[in-house]
């Protein structure tokens, strides 16, 4: 089969794919944050998976396997981030790689740190390119789906990155029209970001964050989602400007789906 055929097959199986039947029992037994949406929520989230399905290439690294339940977890994580925003999609994304384990660099490469190269092996749980693939370690995917109150979602960190990516640099600063909102994010967000890099931060926001400021934002954004309730009495400043940003308030969410838990405790 020649390249062309190959591209034209996987491009009908991407346009014919529809939401597994049984996609809702899949979410709430193995995606804790789906449990807590409501019926709206879930809705929106739907249509926002069948279409990132659709437009996206997936690849098993390595020989590796890929079904459609991964598949669903994956893009369910991704668009969770898009629920409360002003779009459908990530622009500039190629394609999604799967890896059954963690992913090794090796040879000379670019620091996260500007300015510093290294050319000994790194692990990585993932890794977003500018419009280029998502790369994504299948049990990091699978383990921050089910235990959020770790503070760790890959999936999160690296769609994050894309959100970071889409006026064309990583800065830690997502589009933001409003020069006024534009203003108080690097405000609150470059407070946050240097009290870490000092030894100073929150309890909640781990020292990665202060690695640079892109990846100030993306671990910001699963410690939002994952563990919006610590955010939120840690750092309520920062909490308040990603709720404005993501247009979502995960701490109320969680309240409410704690206090629904209690009623039927009762």
């Amino acid at each position: 089969m020649g390249l062309g055929e190959w591209r034209r097959r996987r491009r009908t199986r991407v346009a014919e794919w529809t939401m597994p039947q049984d996609w809702q029992a899949i979410l709430n037994a193995r995606f804790s944050q789906w449990r807590e949406l409501d019926a709206a929520e879930r809705t929106r989230l739907h249509d926002l998976v069948v279409r990132f399905m659709r437009q996206t290439r997936w690849e098993a690294a390595r020989g590796g396997s890929l079904d459609d339940e991964m598949r669903l977890l994956i893009a369910a994580q991704a668009c969770f981030l898009l629920l409360g925003l002003d779009r459908d999609d990530f622009t500039g994304i190629t394609s999604v790689i799967v890896h059954q384990r963690p992913v090794v660099l090796r040879g000379d490469r670019a620091h996260d740190v500007p300015g510093v190269r290294v050319s000994g092996p790194q692990t990585l749980l993932g890794q977003a390119n500018y419009r280029g693939p998502v790369l994504l370690s299948w049990p990091s995917v699978a383990s921050g789906a089910r235990f959020p109150e770790r503070g760790h979602n890959v999936v999160f960190h690296e769609f994050a990155h894309q959100l970071d990516m889409l006026d064309g640099t990583v800065d830690g600063t997502p589009p933001l029209d409003d020069p006024e909102a534009l203003a108080r994010w690097i405000a609150v967000c470059t407070a946050a970001y240097s009290a870490v890099r000092a030894g100073n931060g929150s309890p909640v926001l781990r020292d990665y964050a202060g690695v640079n400021p892109g990846e100030f934002f993306a671990v910001a954004t699963e410690v939002f989602f994952c563990r919006p309730l610590e955010l939120r009495t840690f750092e309520p400043a920062l909490y308040d400007e990603m709720a404005g940003f993501y247009g979502q308030d995960p701490a109320t969410r969680a309240e409410r789906a704690a206090s629904a838990r209690a009623g039927l405790d009762v």
